[in-house]
């Protein structure tokens, strides 16, 4: 937990006044709950920086029920610590997984006092009621002085081995300041000690929870599904009881129905009858970041849904209060409260957003910035070819769509065309928008918009893969690209996989002889392609398996991430296998030369002392492959 400086803090307290003074203004109706959410947003003062400033805040506003995510592994840790023999526990994970609180949580369930653990210590301590250790938290490591930190670890070493069995420790840290300071520390010690770092360093690597060689167990929060966490959190703040308070306002009629923004951007993310699109697609993007190895933190993803609803792109303001919401009502300005470039941080100013790991990582998808033949012809023309999907896409939305983005369109092509960067960017929301709001069946793919065009694809392979659905012309597609990386040939076979090489190292352009072709199909004596669904669930898994071989019979495999599936399946489909990502073509071709290796190991036949046995691959104009047999003798 962060400690409040001076500066911290008189700049929060102002911050506050500030919010009071604004709440006591006269208005129509103002709600607590919007006053409670801003603290959770992207304001300057940072509130969601500070877990003892969100619990005063909870109490000052009433909310009930609290806005949380149930802790990952909160009934783990308590349960260990709830034993006669208690192991010691690091959580690791980046800021805003939760960590600290965590750490708060059983600090209260073993009867810790409240009053004492906000009085901003870094480390404190209790006994344990069951096996009468005294438990010592840490509450983050990184606040710790190097004097601080060589004193922990060297008692932490201890009880870790086993030596010490009076203390046991809970301790928050990120996982870098955690082996910075343990190495350096342990480079100064025996060798018992540093091979304690080691097996903690090896244990982070390998994302192992314990080892039988330490008396700990290793957490590491990162590895939270975003995607579930943030339907979980959408659910608890637009369904929250305390929306009630808005009853009365006069901007919200009998029937439901309202001008107010706050609540128009509400009504898109809750789910309905007919369930939300908007909120299926935010949850996708969760998961493709989570397969190309971008992690959410939870204290982002609840920023995330506030400046969704809140987000309003007016000068410094960046946040909707009561008051601004019904200004914006009153003068039908929704173009500064869009929901869709709320996602994106739109309405921060560029230096301020790029701040945020959330919007950094929504941003790398280019929504908005990547174009489209189909949706720009259809966003330019559409309502000058009374199109009726224009009608139904864009006229039809009355807040977001067509008033929002029309008079720019009207300048752009009948007027004098002045203002045609406020055309691009009313375009690049319209983009975003439709991105967000197309119907799952729609004849558009909302995947267009993105820079990962198969993104769809992935997500209906993945669940294939978990679920027993049929994957094989997703398979063929993926093989095929294989193929065509391996050998640098257009092969157009994808239920063969082929190795083959240069002659030299293997990285050669072009790689005509060939080493192994394996089937993609379940065989019964001979290794062979197989895809399954990664143990993250989810990012699928290319693996080589050896079917007489013990244990699970792998001999080498390769997670796909997103980058890799998109690569593959681009080059399927006519791309130059190194023209998308030199990365990821150097990435399978390092696997592949592995996997000759190992297969040399393990089936490769002896050479012949007078004779060397070649095959070349050349491919016709079908993009059939035809291995020719070449016998080379070799004099005596």
């Amino acid at each position: 937990m962060q400690l409040l400086t001076d500066q911290n803090f008189n700049k929060n307290f102002i911050y506050s006044a500030i919010l009071s003074i604004t709440e006591l203004m006269p208005m129509s109706q103002s709600n607590g709950l919007i006053s409670f959410l801003r603290h959770y947003g992207p304001i300057p003062a940072g509130d969601n920086m500070y877990d003892e400033l969100i619990q005063t805040e909870i109490e000052r506003h009433g909310i009930d029920p609290a806005i949380h995510i149930n802790p990952a592994k909160l009934r783990e840790v308590q349960e260990n610590f709830g034993v006669l023999e208690p192991r010691n526990i690091i959580l690791t994970g980046t800021a805003g997984d939760g960590k600290t609180f965590h750490c708060r949580q059983i600090w209260d369930a073993f009867g810790g006092d409240p009053e004492h653990w906000n009085t901003g210590k870094k480390i404190v301590s209790l006994t344990l009621p069951v096996s009468g250790k005294a438990l010592t938290i840490v509450k983050d490591l990184s606040e710790l002085t190097l004097e601080e930190k060589n004193r922990l670890l060297i008692n932490l070493a201890s009880s870790v081995a086993g030596k010490s069995t009076v203390n046991v420790y809970l301790i928050a840290a990120n996982d870098g300041q955690l082996l910075a300071s343990w190495r350096d520390w342990s480079d100064i010690q025996g060798e018992d000690e540093y091979r304690i770092f080691k097996i903690v360093e090896e244990m982070l690597v390998e994302e192992r929870t314990n080892d039988d060689a330490l008396n700990l167990n290793l957490y590491n929060l990162s590895r939270l599904d975003a995607s579930e966490h943030y339907q979980e959190l959408v659910e608890q703040v637009a369904e929250h009881p305390q929306w009630s308070q808005c009853d009365g306002c006069n901007l919200l009629n009998s029937d439901g129905s309202t001008t107010c923004p706050i609540r128009i951007n509400r009504e898109r993310l809750r789910n309905g009858s007919n369930g939300s699109v908007f909120r299926k697609r935010l949850g996708e993007l969760m998961k493709l970041a989570r397969a190309n190895r971008m992690h959410i933190p939870i204290r982002d993803l609840l920023l995330l849904c506030v400046n969704i609803l809140l987000g309003d792109r007016q000068g410094r303001q960046i946040l909707l209060t009561c008051q601004t919401a019904k200004n914006r009502a009153e003068k039908e300005d929704y173009r500064l409260t869009n929901p869709y470039a709320n996602v994106f941080g739109m309405n921060l100013p560029e230096r301020q957003r790029q701040q945020y790991q959330v919007f950094n990582i929504l941003e790398a998808f280019g929504i908005g910035r990547e174009t489209d033949n189909k949706f720009d012809n259809l966003l330019i023309y559409g309502s000058y070819s009374d199109s009726k999907l224009y009608k139904d896409l864009v006229s039809k939305d009355n807040y977001y769509g067509a008033s929002a983005y029309e008079p720019y369109l009207r300048d752009y092509l009948e007027g004098d065309r002045e203002n045609i960067d406020e055309f691009m960017r009313a375009l690049s929301r319209q983009r975003q928008r439709l991105f967000f709001s197309l119907p799952t069946e729609s004849v558009l793919n909302p995947w267009r918009l993105t820079v990962y065009q198969a993104s769809g694809q992935f997500l209906e392979f993945i669940d294939g893969l978990e679920n027993g659905g049929d994957v094989s012309r997703t398979t063929e597609l993926l093989v095929r690209g294989l193929n065509r990386t391996f050998c640098g040939m257009m092969i157009d076979d994808g239920t063969k996989l082929y190795l083959a090489s240069s002659g030299g190292d293997g990285r050669g352009r072009i790689a005509s002889l060939l080493n192994y072709d394996l089937p993609t199909i379940k065989h019964r004596r001979d290794p062979y392609l197989n895809f399954s669904i990664g143990a993250d669930k989810a990012t699928p898994c290319m693996q080589i398996v050896d079917p007489a071989a013990e244990d699970d019979g792998i001999v080498d495999s390769l997670t796909l991430q997103l980058t890799h599936f998109e690569y593959l399946l681009r080059v399927a489909c006519g791309s130059l296998p190194a023209s998308f990502s030199r990365q990821c073509n150097e990435d399978f071709l390092d696997f592949k030369l592995r996997l000759i290796k190992r297969l040399d190991d393990l089936i490769g036949e002896e050479p012949s002392s007078d004779e060397v046995s070649l095959q070349a691959l050349t491919v016709d104009e079908h993009g059939r492959v035809h291995p020719d047999n070449i016998r080379i003798r070799v004099g005596s």
